[in-house]
């Protein structure tokens, strides 16, 4: 089961500032990885709201380089957490707890732990006012469909109907190239494996932030897992295919109506 939010950002915090200058070394060189050899871009920083918002962008490519790219390097000044897949936050061994990366761990299965996320968009927590990234499509998909966005799973709409607030829809362009999967392999309940060439290409990346939005009609109301998944996949993901379009062209996967999620 899952520690508390306080017990794993106590543990968390010990275990970064024990390689805090090995974190330093690799966010430098990163920064200049992805400035040289992807020629990083960056536009609409200017959408950003100032208050807590959701950063919601496309799934793409593999070695995660759009997540280290959107937390790290999409903000000159503010933090963008990343909601990762518990099983890839940290890893879990006989010789102790090994911390992957930054962002926040999420469970895929048994619901969304909202104490990991309270302080971030919760008036008054410690990491307020914040920016939580969440990947609603779950995996990046092949270098075979780039051109198609996946059904949303419904946690989009959870956490903006919760907190109450805006949506940043984000176009997350090149990264699919970059380091292309050619396959992938579906868990149940969990992230896919991916089959991709063990290293990166030189490939033009960008980021860029739609206009923000709200769902603020439904603060309020209660939600049944159909209706949860109906929004994400007809209001929400037509407004992040509409950000990826400036770039190329993308088509929206049909969706069966949660059914099958």
């Amino acid at each position: 089961m899952i520690m508390n939010y306080l017990t794993y950002a106590r543990e968390e915090r010990e275990y970064h500032s024990r390689f805090a200058r090995y974190n330093r070394r690799k966010k430098a060189f990163l920064k200049w990885y992805f400035k040289l050899y992807h020629r990083l871009e960056v536009r609409g920083l200017d959408n950003i709201p100032e208050g807590p918002a959701l950063i919601v962008p496309n799934h793409s490519g593999g070695f995660d380089l759009d997540i280290m790219a959107i937390m790290f390097f999409a903000h000159p000044s503010r933090e963008i957490s990343v909601l990762i897949a518990r099983e890839w936050h940290f890893i879990e061994s006989t010789w102790g707890r090994y911390f992957v990366g930054g962002g926040i761990p999420l469970r895929l299965r048994g619901g969304i732990q909202y104490d990991y996320i309270d302080p971030w968009l919760v008036k008054g927590g410690a990491r307020f006012p914040g920016l939580v990234c969440i990947f609603p499509e779950g995996g990046s998909g092949t270098v075979w469909n780039r051109g198609k966005l996946k059904p949303f799973y419904p946690g989009v709409v959870r956490l903006a109907l919760r907190y109450q607030v805006p949506i940043v829809p984000v176009a997350m362009i090149g990264f699919d190239l970059a380091s292309p999967i050619v396959m992938e392999i579906a868990r149940d309940h969990r992230t896919p494996d991916v089959v991709m060439p063990p290293f990166t290409l030189p490939v033009k990346t960008r980021i860029e932030f739609g206009r923000p939005f709200e769902l603020e009609s439904l603060y309020g109301r209660e939600l049944g897992r159909k209706d949860e998944f109906r929004i994400a996949n007809e209001i929400v993901r037509p407004r992040v295919a509409e950000v990826i379009h400036r770039h190329r062209a993308v088509s929206l996967v049909p969706w069966d109506g949660g059914q099958s999620r």
